[in-house]
């Protein structure tokens, strides 16, 4: 079966792989986030649901928090894993319910007994354990993985573990070569000599123990969320770990190869080579950082594994579902817009990533910024890079229930690790936490203008409505959507453009949004006085929709803003 190819373009013009140099969705860039410094102080942090309505300063616009729905307060309803018929649906483990009267009690891989179930195809993840992964010569790689991973782990075990054992031990296991700066400098220069002997002795050895027991831990591939396919795939936090520690070894066969016509040009590479390299200056000096949360994450799972599940689902919008956008009557949402929080701090709201269309975006080479600082502190939203293929204008992902391990400070070029994380979201009757993130991508925009025609506004109305619609099957629990300057970054949007796209698609969704401007109060207190004039106005999704039709051929002249406060509802349509 040869693989699927496609080209994707917006804007008319294609838009190249994360790690090409000339790319704006590449190497690190601003992609996806304000260009301000947020950053992430809290730890040890118990959930207190009280806390949502916390505001610094009375500084926000519209409604309280308390008044945003919030699936921590009142649990969605969910069918036990058990009664799952769905074949869209791949579940590593054998059906679990979570019992917080028995916190401890862990999810079983699908098959027992350390039985392997093997797929090596184009559909699922092609994993190091099956024996169809082979050297040139026609033998069998594994043996030879485990056979270099498990002297590895001696030596780790023995205290005698160096940089130079842990970089032979990657490229005879890949069969290649690779270069190991940053990785090298961190070991041998950043960390204390506490870290460094704590880390060699006792964290290597469990990360090669995971990918050593990668076919006992998942006992079967997991399939690829490829495009189109409205897929979900469920496994425990576990075997993330164990397919996290195989990307560490940079173990997954084919995956360095993103050439056109290659098996994987549509797909990031999920193996940590390029996030290993790097010299002194420019994007490694936050690459650094990253491996400083990723290495927190192996430090954590090592004193103790988590218990817990987590889900990647892909979704693509129906045709049939696509609203009406000229004919709707949908009122305006709730709306809470302030500048002192960012999105990870709203716990059980649906949380968006400023994705990359490739998602992850230069969370493996020098990227930075909103959705890269997401995965690094969460860093099993990393698998999301080994299942997804590019995500397409209708489509979205969402990743369920990964866990926050590390705070951080600073944004960008002064991003940092700062300390550990107690994640203490409660969980669903699966054993996820209820968080909930969506990965939308935006439109890069090489040419600022374009983002006004037509073609353009309604393509990212249609991504912003594919990510926050709700399922007819689960309609009456709405929890609100937190979002902010979406793609407004290096990828050249206009903070009001893309505030009046997500509060459309929001009130066509019937979804509360939470705004959070990244300290721009400006556009705190900008958007509250459209958002109340349109409210006066008795506004609906149809006339915020004629706005922008109109404003497609303005937008020289004057700012959304002030074109929509000064322009009546009435007026549009005379």
């Amino acid at each position: 079966m040869n693989p699927v190819r496609v080209l994707v373009t917006h804007a008319n013009t294609k838009l190249e792989k994360p790690y090409d140099e000339d790319s704006l969705e590449g190497k690190y860039c601003e992609n996806e986030g304000s260009q301000e410094e947020p950053s992430s102080q809290q730890t040890n942090d118990s959930f207190d649901i009280d806390k949502v309505d916390e505001e610094d300063d009375g500084t926000f616009q519209g409604v309280p928090l308390s008044d945003i729905p919030n699936i921590c307060q009142q649990s969605p309803t969910i069918s036990d894993m058990k009664d799952i018929r769905d074949r869209n649906h791949t579940f590593l483990i054998k059906p679990f319910k979570y019992d917080s009267n028995d916190p401890d009690c862990e999810p079983e891989p699908l098959y027992e007994n350390g039985t392997y179930v093997d797929e090596w195809d184009q559909d699922n993840v092609r994993l190091p354990c099956s024996q169809f992964y082979i050297t040139k010569n026609g033998t069998q790689r594994w043996p030879i993985i485990q056979e270099s991973l498990t002297k590895l782990q001696h030596l780790s075990e023995t205290h005698m573990a160096t940089m130079e054992d842990i970089k032979e031990t990657i490229e005879e296991c890949a069969g290649r070569k690779y270069e190991f700066n940053c990785l090298e400098r961190l070991l041998n220069e950043v960390y204390s000599a506490d870290e460094r002997a704590h880390f060699m002795s006792t964290v290597l050895s469990n990360i090669c123990s995971l990918a050593l027991n990668v076919d006992k831990i998942c006992s079967r591939p997991p399939p690829l969320l490829r495009i189109g396919s409205n897929r979900t795939v469920t496994m425990s936090q576990k075997q993330a770990a164990s397919l996290l520690a195989c990307a560490f070894f940079c173990l997954f066969p084919r995956r360095f190869n993103q050439k056109v016509g290659s098996e994987y040009e549509n797909y990031q590479n999920p193996n940590f080579n390029t996030l290993f390299q790097g010299g002194r200056t420019g994007g490694s000096k936050w690459k650094l950082e990253k491996l400083k949360c990723i290495f927190h994450y192996f430090n954590r799972i090592t004193e103790k594994m988590p218990n817990g599940v987590i889900s990647f689902r892909r979704y693509q919008l129906p045709d049939s579902c696509l609203p009406k956008w000229a004919e709707s009557k949908e009122p305006l949402c709730k709306i809470h817009i302030t500048k002192n929080k960012i999105i990870e701090d709203i716990v059980g709201l649906l949380q968006v990533d400023f994705a990359n269309k490739y998602i992850g975006g230069g969370v493996m080479s020098d990227g930075c910024v909103q959705e890269e600082i997401r995965f690094v502190i969460c860093p099993e939203m990393l698998i999301s890079l080994l299942l997804c293929e590019v995500i397409q204008p209708n489509e979205c992902v969402f990743l369920i229930g990964c866990e926050r391990f590390s705070t951080y400070q600073g944004y960008s070029t002064t991003f940092q690790f700062k300390e550990n994380y107690i994640d203490q979201t409660p969980k669903d009757s699966w054993s996820r936490k209820l968080c909930h993130v969506v990965a939308m991508d935006a439109i890069a925009f090489h040419n600022r203008s374009i983002q006004y025609t037509i073609k353009n506004m309604k393509r990212e109305l249609i991504k912003a409505y594919t990510c926050f619609r709700v399922p007819a099957a689960v309609i009456d629990q709405k929890s609100g959507v937190a979002t902010g300057n979406w793609g407004c970054g290096a990828f050249n949007g206009n903070k009001q453009l893309k505030a009046i796209i997500q509060l459309i698609a929001a009130s066509q969704a019937g979804r509360p949004l939470v705004y959070l401007t990244f300290r721009d109060q400006n556009l705190v207190m900008s958007f509250h006085k459209v958002y109340e004039h349109l409210s006066n106005e008795k506004a609906t999704v149809k006339d915020l929709c004629t706005y922008l039709q109109q404003y497609s051929t303005l937008y020289k002249k004057l700012p959304l803003f002030d074109f929509i406060l000064q322009t009546p509802v009435s007026s549009l349509y005379s």
